[in-house]
């Protein structure tokens, strides 16, 4: 029996809040609108695995041109990490693609510039995934170099080559976070200059409709309507293809923070304005609900620490109670004076 749209969400959702302490699944709601615009619609596993294959490709690639050509095809690298248990490499892997969300490029591009720079810097071995963002003495310079790296030809070229998503269709508009940042972000580029009135209307407005064309007005209206007039005239004569999105299910709507367990919406202005709210709320609940009366615990991971930490104070304890019955059974020497 195939599992409904709604409740393979939900399976994920049980899944992340059983393999990922909460400090770190508490900030997506934070992190969803910076990321880049692909994965805005990417549950945070799903992101996790685009970002694990990205980075193997990273590694093979630096390896290739820094320590071994031949060698570089026969690496194993993330081959043996596990995505359905908790283990400390998923947890790093999982921090080390939250902060890509952070900086928000395209997790190929970040990974290019991270191992790029470890090159610079003539690292002895390609950078784990705990290694992929700067430490304090390093943190100014990495970041002035990745503003010069991310520039605003390179930002709108990526955004040329990304798929076109049918989240962001203006047909498909719902008023989410999501969306408002995609568009903000589209009109402030062609807004200073990164794209042409031309380029931008051809690709964006016709070809992918994401804008019509009432919305690039401020761009100036007869511009505007010459720019759409030419691009149509294109594609009736073939030099231009539209691009067939079909309206999403409402469930492809969800948010890549949608649900997620730890999130607190109080905290978050982005939840306050999101239609969503209600239904998120209503999913994270449904989900700490099955995870309680499955486990007897609202987060598995706390109790697990919890428990483990006892074991260590507790074995601490047993240690130092040994030592001191030793010290006290010991004979005691009498000196001759």
């Amino acid at each position: 029996m195939i599992k409904p749209a709604h409740d393979i969400r939900l399976t994920k959702l049980n899944r992340v809040l059983n393999l990922i302490p909460t400090r770190y699944r508490a900030r997506e709601a934070e992190l969803m609108p910076n990321k880049w615009p692909e994965y805005r619609f990417l549950t945070p596993m799903d992101a996790t695995k685009q970002f694990h294959r990205a980075y193997i490709e990273a590694y093979k690639d630096y390896y290739r041109e820094n320590i071994d050509v031949i060698a570089a095809s026969d690496i194993k690298i993330g081959f043996k990490l596990s995505l359905h248990k908790r283990n400390a490499h998923l947890t790093q892997l999982y921090i080390a693609r939250q902060k890509a969300d952070q900086i928000g490029l395209p997790y190929p591009a970040y990974l290019e510039f991270v191992f790029k720079f470890a090159a610079a810097r003539r690292y002895r071995h390609p950078p784990q995934p705990n290694q992929l963002w700067p430490g304090e003495k390093k943190r100014d310079a990495w970041l002035t170099k990745i503003v010069a790296f991310w520039s605003d030809d390179r930002h709108g070229l990526e955004l040329n080559r990304m798929k076109a998503i049918p989240q962001y269709a203006f047909f498909s508009d719902r008023g989410l976070p999501a969306q408002r940042q995609f568009r903000k972000e589209m009109l402030d580029l062609v807004s200073r200059g990164v794209y042409s009135v031309d380029g931008f209307v051809a690709k964006h407005v016709v070809e992918r409709q994401y804008f019509r064309a009432v919305d690039c007005h401020f761009l100036g209206e007869k511009a505007v309507e010459c720019a759409e007039r030419k691009a149509r005239e294109d594609v009736a004569n073939g030099f231009l293809r539209t691009v067939e999105l079909k309206t999403p299910t409402s469930k492809e709507f969800y948010q890549s923070c949608f649900g997620v367990p730890g999130v607190v919406t109080s905290d978050n202005p982005i939840c306050s304005t999101c239609t969503q709210r209600g239904d998120c709320e209503l999913a994270r609940q449904t989900v700490i609900s099955k995870t309680l009366s499955e486990t007897g615990f609202a987060d598995p991971i706390a109790e697990a620490d919890r428990r483990a930490n006892r074991r260590r104070v507790n074995a601490c304890r047993t240690r130092q109670s040994a030592s001191r019955l030793e010290t006290n059974a010991a004979p005691k020497v009498e000196v001759a004076v």
